[in-house]
């Protein structure tokens, strides 16, 4: 048995995406004559994305520990409404090196004819490198990432399937903004879902962010990430979000997130909270 796919159109996720970086390009035009960007050390830079932690341009200062609650509206490929409570870390053992990932635990709401429950998710590890900027404004990173199949693929938690990948990342600085853009590719192993078998493909990644500044404490974040299949017979994945960073803490970071999907294998829409403590 096979889940059966339907396409929502690439062609509309390319389009909103360059309407998103129009859009931000042209708020950096808005600032006055005598507006400065702000030097941000890279390696200091606390405002992270949602949907490509990992695959930033940035590296933490130290350590970041971050509890994040998600809610995701199931997807036409996958009809599984998921809740999970998740942790993510990240760390700077050595110079220009972080590690970090991410693993959960979560609660499923299925179709009738699928089985649903609770269960751990798949942990999520990677390793990059800060290789710097080639100019005072912008930040290069390279990394890999790999999943491991803790999670309980019964319940739609995982895919009891190894993954492998590696990752390009860049952010320039303008005035008021910071835009950034990652590159990648994974390696899927074969699987299982609900039951059913899955094979793996040879999957590419593509995203594009904006970071926008409103004062010291508060920013707007925009993302767009895209990825090819990573099952055969599943739809690419394709999500746009939108979310806010809220240092009113002091190291302490509010965090929340609000994104759709484009495609058949994206959930129909997700919310994320999180607090975040970095040093």
């Amino acid at each position: 048995m096979r889940i059966t796919i339907r396409h929502r159109g690439p062609a509309v996720f390319a389009a909103l995406a360059l309407v998103a970086c129009a859009n931000a390009f042209a708020q950096t035009t808005t600032t006055t004559p005598t507006s400065q960007p702000t030097p941000v050390p890279p390696s200091g830079m606390s405002d992270r994305l949602f949907l490509a932690f990992a695959q930033d341009a940035v590296i933490v200062p130290s350590q970041w520990w971050e509890g994040q609650a998600e809610y995701d509206d199931g997807a036409q490929d996958i009809p599984v409404d998921v809740l999970l409570a998740r942790a993510v870390v990240a760390f700077q053992p050595f110079r220009n090196i972080e590690v970090g990932g991410r693993v959960g635990f979560g609660t499923t709401d299925a179709d009738p004819s699928l089985p649903d429950g609770s269960g751990a998710t798949d942990l999520d590890a990677y390793a990059k490198y800060f290789f710097g900027g080639a100019a005072d404004r912008a930040d290069f990173t390279a990394g890999a990432l790999v999943t491991v199949p803790t999670g309980d693929d019964n319940v739609g938690l995982g895919y009891n399937a190894f993954a492998l990948g590696g990752f390009g990342a860049a952010r320039y600085r303008l005035d008021s903004a910071v835009i950034g853009g990652n590159v990648g590719v994974r390696f899927n192993g074969d699987g299982d879902l609900l039951g059913f078998a899955i094979d793996g493909k040879t999957s590419f990644q593509l995203g594009v962010s904006a970071l926008v500044p409103m004062g010291n404490a508060f920013s707007f974040v925009g993302e767009a990430q895209i990825e090819t299949e990573r099952f055969d017979g599943f739809d690419s994945t394709a999500d746009l979000l939108v979310g806010a960073n809220w240092k009113a803490f002091g190291r302490g970071m509010l965090r929340g997130a609000f994104g759709v999907g484009l495609t058949d294998s994206s959930p129909n829409f997700r919310a994320i909270v999180g607090y975040a403590y970095s040093f």
